[in-house]
């Protein structure tokens, strides 16, 4: 359960940096070229695998009745809410 709620912070993380890369390609001059591209590998590509990772792992604990109390929810829902975006943004 340490590994899933590590995890779980980790896509969060890394879907702040989603956020970011959102906010850094309506820039018209990014300040630090090496922290951009920084947040944008972890923004556009690490935060989509953590987020599919986490999701189906809590999926499978949900299928089989299995608790989530040390994870808390409001971190569940904007995880799922980021995945939810990205694959909008992925099929569009």
């Amino acid at each position: 359960m340490a590994l899933l709620r590590m995890l779980n912070r980790s896509a969060f993380i890394c879907n702040l940096c989603f956020l970011l890369a959102i906010a850094i390609l309506w820039m018209r001059h990014p300040i630090n070229a090496g922290l951009a591209s920084l947040l944008i590998v972890m923004g556009f590509f690490l935060s989509f695998i953590f987020n599919m990772v986490v999701n189906v792992w809590l999926l499978i604990r949900k299928l089989n009745n299995k608790p989530l109390n040390e994870i808390p929810r409001a971190l569940v829902y904007l995880n799922g809410g980021f995945l939810a975006i990205q694959l909008i943004l992925l099929f569009k």
